[in-house]
């Protein structure tokens, strides 16, 4: 079983705090974007994220989430978990 929607809220809200980027939460949707890179986390249980050239859309929050962070630590970035 995966996390739950607050649990992935939470952990969207770590790994921008480790970005030092705004992280947008709201009902319907949390996310945090930079220059290079795009998150979405959908209340509806799918995301969407793009690092650079790669993209993964309509995919389960946590895979979403992992892949992100997976991709973020590739090019360079300390994430906190």
């Amino acid at each position: 079983m995966g996390d739950s929607w607050s649990d992935l809220r939470r952990r969207v809200a770590r790994i921008g705090a480790s970005l030092d980027v705004v992280v947008r939460s709201d009902p319907e949707v949390c996310g945090l974007s930079g220059l290079d890179y795009h998150l979405t986390l959908h209340h509806s249980g799918y995301g969407d994220c793009t690092v650079g050239c790669l993209t993964l859309i309509n995919c389960p929050n946590e895979l979403v989430l992992i892949e992100f962070a997976r991709w973020m630590r590739g090019a360079g970035e300390t994430l906190e978990s």
